[in-house]
């Protein structure tokens, strides 16, 4: 690494409070927060992504009313985060009355979007409906986006959306992927969103489920993501916008192996699918996470409630009852492995994470 341990540990010292502060949409794969509730409120989207994980999905939507008692049952968890995502939720027409209906109770509201379809009649319309934030996709400059994404002039779009958001005080982040297409584009990416002033980003590493089967040959090596984690680290002290790996659990394990976070409370919790994150498909299908779809029960069938106390997957990820390297490694607690990429590459959900180099010095 460029920078010294010394200039880490001090960086991290120095913004300790904003990378523990609560404030962005989703808890990530590394959180210590109360939990979240993501509903995909519908599989329509007006764009074509590479890595869309919900492209095979059941068409079939939840009524509003549907919905609304969804909302209600994840209103019972306490004060979580409660996430609208897609598809595209802005396509649903109903999606105003939800996210006012959502923020009626105590719950933080947040939307994940492409950003596409976002004017500033319509920011303001999602502000006055009680949105609190909006994470919106870039995963390149021009061109490079509008490839990744499948339309033509997305990245435009994308970026119109952004300053509506921002111009109606909405606060706003960045979800970025991951992927040996784009890596390059990342540093880009990190410069536009510190000038914004942004957030934080969402560097979510590719999870090849869905459509981004066909491109899972952009999915990084284990040693490709341990100079991700490198290069995150000297980015980070040049910037204030809180770079955060999503999918990427271990790397909490990392700064904690390189002595960089040593007693820092509270201790994160690793991947969070089916322990403080529970994803609803917009069939009614509960599930760990997006990119984990393990059917645990239906909200058409039963509560979100007792789905997440009763169900068997749900359960056997709260145990953490692993297999392989993750059973055995000292970062069991904290990281985990993420549960998505055991799925995607073994079809086992408890199986250990391939992407992950801690193994080898991380066992008891």
């Amino acid at each position: 690494m460029k920078v010294t341990v010394k200039e880490l540990e001090s960086w991290l010292r120095e913004h300790r409070e904003e990378i523990f502060a609560n404030d962005a949409v989703g808890t990530g794969c590394f959180s210590y927060s109360p939990g979240e509730v993501v509903w995909a409120v519908t599989k329509e989207c007006n764009l074509r992504c590479k890595h869309c994980s919900i492209s095979e999905e059941p068409a079939d939507e939840l009524s509003k009313e549907e919905g609304f008692a969804l909302i209600e049952e994840a209103a019972k968890l306490g004060h979580v985060k409660f996430a609208f995502t897609g598809g595209e939720p802005l396509l649903r027409p109903d999606i105003y009355e939800l996210i006012e209906y959502a923020s009626s109770f105590n719950m933080q509201v947040v939307m994940a979007t492409n950003g596409t379809l976002i004017t500033d009649e319509v920011a303001q319309k999602l502000r006055r409906a009680g949105l609190e934030r909006a994470a919106i996709s870039i995963d390149g400059f021009g061109r490079a986006h509008d490839r990744f994404r499948g339309v033509d002039g997305a990245f435009k779009a994308a970026i119109r959306g952004l300053k509506a958001c921002t111009n109606a005080g909405l606060a706003v982040q960045l979800f970025s992927m991951v992927t040996r297409y784009n890596y390059h584009e990342l540093p880009g990416i990190i410069k536009l969103a510190n000038i914004l002033g942004l957030w934080r980003i969402y560097l979510i590493y590719l999870i090849a489920v869905g459509r981004g089967r066909e491109i899972s040959d952009a999915c990084l090596s284990p040693a490709e993501n341990m100079k991700f984690f490198e290069f995150i680290l000297e980015k980070q002290k040049e910037v204030r916008v809180w770079l955060k790996p999503i999918c990427n659990p271990q790397f909490w394990a990392y700064l904690r192996s390189a002595g960089l976070v040593d007693g820092y409370e509270p201790e994160f919790t690793g991947c969070t699918a089916g322990i403080t994150r529970f994803h609803i498909f917009p069939n009614g299908d509960v599930t760990p996470c997006a990119y984990l779809p393990v059917k645990a029960g239906n909200i058409k069938e039963a509560g979100l409630l007792d789905i997440i106390r009763g169900a068997e997957v749900f359960r056997a990820l709260r145990a953490r009852e692993l297999r392989g390297q993750c059973a055995t490694c000292r970062y069991k607690d904290s990281c985990g492995g993420c549960r998505s990429r055991a799925y995607a590459v073994s079809g086992d959900y408890l199986a250990e994470d391939p992407v992950c180099m801690l193994h080898e010095d991380a066992g008891e």
